[in-house]
């Protein structure tokens, strides 16, 4: 088994993210969408996996307000969702607009800065 910190399996996620470009990992042995990175896919164990383009179109799984930050980088009250993307993966991401999407509503990928590092946070779908 490959032993790789969690720096080593997130820096491709993150030099996409800082070109505005969503990636998820994809296991060449089964096709699994998954997230987070992991050394091996969820599905069927493979180590055999390579990031690939999201559409970053989805919809809100589920959506809350978080009024405590987890930590001084963040402002408080923000949203805070899991995103079913059209690739089939989830993510946990913030949520940006004038007000908390609903369940099931159409969102899409969007870009904040926090701590130096440009993250992924979605919105609405405006089409």
């Amino acid at each position: 088994m490959t032993v790789l910190d969690s720096t080593a399996l997130t820096a491709d996620f993150w030099a996409a993210a800082a070109r505005r470009e969503l990636v998820r990992p994809v296991c060449r042995d089964c096709g699994h969408s998954f997230f987070t990175p992991q050394v091996a896919c969820p599905a069927c164990l493979s180590e055999d996996w390579v990031y690939r383009p999201s559409s970053g179109r989805g919809t809100v799984y589920s959506a809350t307000v978080v009024h405590k930050a987890p930590s001084p980088g963040f402002t408080v009250p923000f949203g805070l969702g899991v995103i079913d993307l059209e690739e089939g993966w989830s993510m946990l991401a913030t949520l940006v607009g004038d007000r908390l999407p609903q369940i099931g509503s159409a969102v899409e990928v969007t870009w904040v800065e926090r701590d130096g590092r440009t993250q992924p946070a979605f919105a609405e779908a405006t089409s």
